[in-house]
């Protein structure tokens, strides 16, 4: 379990010179669309990350692919920590390219 706090510690350390939101707390919705319409899932939270970028003006705070391997991770993780009410640590890419108004996940982590 410590293995898993120090490598998380040291990746928000590596990835603090990003000019990306941070978030860590609650999730409030996760909405995913049928393929016909997007592959895209968004992400709103119980409160507002700090660093916001691309996504200030809006509740959707955060966007994944959810037809990718790595989306369908993002997504176990993302409904495990709602489900459970765990507090999650999520940090954005900067970039809002997959919905010009929700912030791209870089990584999204549980906390205890």
């Amino acid at each position: 379990m410590m293995k898993k706090v120090l490598l998380g510690t040291l990746l928000l350390i590596s990835f603090n010179g990003w000019s990306s939101s941070v978030y860590r707390g609650l999730v409030a919705q996760i909405v995913c669309h049928a393929d016909s319409v997007t592959s895209t899932c968004m992400v709103q939270l119980k409160s507002t990350p700090s660093g916001e970028s691309c996504s200030a003006n809006n509740d959707w705070k955060y966007a994944f692919n959810g037809s990718t391997p790595e989306g369908s991770n993002l997504l176990s993780l993302l409904l495990t920590a709602q489900v459970s009410r765990k507090t999650v640590g999520i940090r954005g890419q900067g970039q809002c390219t997959l919905v010009n108004y929700s912030e791209d996940i870089s990584y999204v982590s549980i906390e205890e």
